[in-house]
């Protein structure tokens, strides 16, 4: 089958259909059979304002196909004797901490990479934070994130888990994840054109824009790079590139007749690691056989299919091999969240099977138009759902840092039409629903979110909530003092000797914390939770509230119900 034949030309022209199907702008498409690159071409526009058409060479994002590269790194470390499958990662990286005691002891390479952690997806935390380093995340924020299952319970899909599979790569290699990828993979594939970022890509001529559709109006997104999570989804490449990725998957890992990928290698991450639940099986003809090690796997209409997906800022990608059958399909489009890429696929994938072909472009379009209108609908009855009553307290009072271990710092400052929210790079605009809740427009992803703030018994706004990662409990930020409370010559100003009737508490600095004792009990170090405000640490239901006079600190309150002490003038 190449592009002069007849059967060529109708497959092209089915293409074509699709691409017109989608309203997707552009897109390429790579297919392999028999070990030969029988097609390689693009479809549509690459650039829809220049007017530039998409090629074999034009370089798409291909989002979490990615997460196959990463795979197959870690199994070349594997071969080498750097790591074992099944070994705890924590043996290799001992400051990994999860906020599972029982993950963070077990976590071994296979388990990052089949997706049984126990812990949810956390996204935000590296889309709104993309300079964030992989060690300072491995490291120091893990551990702050809410697991929702226990450990290898069941399959679910995490982005977090490459970000630790890229970071241990580089660890073991003593450079870093990129380097290790294209002196393992790229080089010896030939992947000429192929790199990391939206920079790199666009500093040559032949690459695409990247594109969504909102509130029915086509739009371009801006290029975006999220470095911390790179292993997981950082990608840019070609079909001509990918190609060669795919024939040497198909190949046994040879390639120009050279071994690339040890063929053990290939399959273990090609055989099942995880079950996958059957719950979204929409047809009949595909069922999920499970989760290898950077691929999905199911059969379909009695093949095997080895496959993955991915979706990333303006773009949409998939790759689908039938090894068995020696036949692969790449289709890269420049389009977010778009199943074209998906239909295609099939499309093509009957063509070489020799099946007959199915409505796939028919059955995703009509999948895609009722999600997309169903969370318009859900969206819009959400924001109508309750009247918009007035705030608790005047829009100044809300204003401030927020900060969360893992996630980072939400800035709440007042902008033209009333409050407005920045977490990362990412602009978060909010709309008073009612009482203490916004709904929030996380317009980078198009996602609804509500922020809830909630005030401490004094009637002071102390925190706020979102639900950045639905499967666990909102995700609470707490509000950082307006005045910074660890400056060393600041806290010394609250030092002294306070007395209440026969009872001393003793508050000392200890390098940049105050501590309090107590009627000569222990010493406990306070927190800052508020302006002059402190709780104890691992008691954050006590509270230690200074009153300032003339600069100096004249009396402290302890509450709940703890008394008042006087300063004891020296």
């Amino acid at each position: 089958m190449t592009t002069e034949t007849s059967a060529g030309i109708q497959l092209a022209q089915a293409l074509e259909g699709e691409l017109e199907r989608f309203a997707v702008p552009g897109m390429a498409v790579g297919v392999v059979q028999d070990g030969q690159v029988v097609l390689a071409r693009g479809f549509g526009l690459r650039d829809v304002a220049a007017g530039l058409p998409a090629t074999e060479r034009t370089l798409f994002a291909i989002g979490s196909t990615t997460k196959a590269f990463t795979a197959t790194l870690l199994a070349a470390l594997v071969g080498d004797g750097l790591l074992e499958w099944d070994r705890p990662v924590r043996e290799y990286l001992p400051r990994l901490r999860l906020h599972d005691p029982v993950a963070t002891d077990l976590l071994t390479a296979r388990d990052l990479l089949c997706h049984r952690s126990g812990l949810p997806r956390h996204d935000i935390v590296w889309y709104a934070n993309p300079e964030l380093s992989r060690r300072e995340v491995v490291e120091q924020r893990l551990r702050h994130l809410e697991p929702n299952r226990t450990f290898r319970e069941v399959w679910q899909y995490n982005n977090l888990m490459y970000l630790i599979a890229g970071y241990l790569a580089g660890e073991l290699l003593g450079s870093s994840w990129e380097q290790g990828i294209r002196e393992r993979l790229f080089t010896p594939l030939g992947m000429t054109g192929t790199c990391f970022s939206p920079q790199e890509a666009r500093s040559g001529t032949d690459w695409s824009r990247g594109y969504r559709e909102r509130d029915g109006v086509r739009e371009e997104m801006p290029p975006k790079h999220f470095p911390v999570c790179a292993p997981a989804g950082s990608i840019y490449s070609c079909v001509a590139d990918l190609a060669r990725w795919v024939q040497a998957n198909l190949n046994g890992g040879r390639l120009d007749g050279r071994e690339v990928i040890d063929p053990t290698a290939l399959r273990t991450l090609q055989a099942p690691a995880m079950a996958l639940g059957q719950e979204a099986r929409l047809w009949p003809e595909r069922f999920g056989i499970g989760y290898g090690l950077g691929w999905g796997l199911e059969s379909y209409r009695g093949q095997r299919l080895v496959h993955h997906g991915g979706n990333i800022d303006g773009y949409s990608a998939k790759v689908v091999m039938a090894p068995d059958a020696a036949a692969g399909v790449i289709v890269l489009a420049d389009h977010q969240a778009s199943l074209l890429p998906d239909a295609a696929c099939y499309l093509v994938m009957d063509e070489l099977l020799g099946l007959t072909p199915l409505p796939w472009g028919e059955r995703m379009a009509e999948l895609q138009q009722s999600a997309r209108a169903g969370a318009k609908e859900a969206t819009r009855r959400q924001r109508a759902a309750s009247a918009d009553t007035p705030h608790a307290h005047p829009e100044a009072a809300y204003l401030g840092e927020y900060h969360h271990p893992g996630y980072g710092t939400l800035h709440v400052t007042a902008g033209e039409d009333g409050l407005t929210a920045r977490l990362g790079v990412l602009d978060l605009g909010m709309r008073h629903r009612h009482f203490e809740t916004w709904d929030l427009d996380l317009t980078a992803v198009e996602t609804a979110l509500t922020l809830t703030f909630a005030t401490d018994p004094e009637g002071e706004v102390g925190s706020l909530a979102v639900p950045f990662e639905p499967s666990v409990s909102p995700i609470v930020f707490r509000r950082r003092p307006a005045q910074e409370l660890s400056d060393p010559e600041l806290l010394a100003t609250f030092t002294g000797d306070y007395l209440m009737g026969q009872l001393r508490a003793r508050v000392r600095l200890d390098r940049d914390h105050l501590t309090v004792e107590v009627a000569g009990g222990q010493a406990v170090v306070l927190e800052p939770s508020g302006e002059r405000t402190f709780t104890v640490r691992r008691q954050p239901g006590v509270r230690i509230r200074f009153l300032v006079t003339d600069s100096r600190a004249t009396e402290i309150e302890v509450h709940p119900g703890g008394g008042v002490y006087i300063r004891q003038e020296p």
